[in-house]
């Protein structure tokens, strides 16, 4: 029982350690970001990543759209087709 609780205590430390590097990696990037484009640099780079994701969240939205579209028309045909057999 002893060595699965270190065990489970290494992998913990190791998982902590990971999300602290990577948690402060991040912080230290983004101040970095901010001190070389200055906080009016910042603010356009962010807005301009804002607007590429949004675009890109609405074609793929239509995208998605499309095609439950043309399965549901799929579909009713297929049931339009089962009901002229009768």
């Amino acid at each position: 029982m002893k060595i699965l609780d270190m065990m489970y205590r290494a992998v913990m430390f190791w998982i902590n350690m990971a999300i602290r590097l990577v948690l402060w990696g991040s912080i230290i990037l983004l101040g970095l970001w901010v001190w070389n484009r200055g906080v009016d640099g910042f603010v356009d780079d962010v807005s301009g990543l804002v607007q590429h994701w949004t675009g890109e969240y609405e074609k793929y939205t239509g995208e998605v759209k499309k095609y439950r579209e043309q399965n549901d028309n799929q579909i009713r045909m297929k049931a339009n087709q089962r009901e002229g057999w009768r």
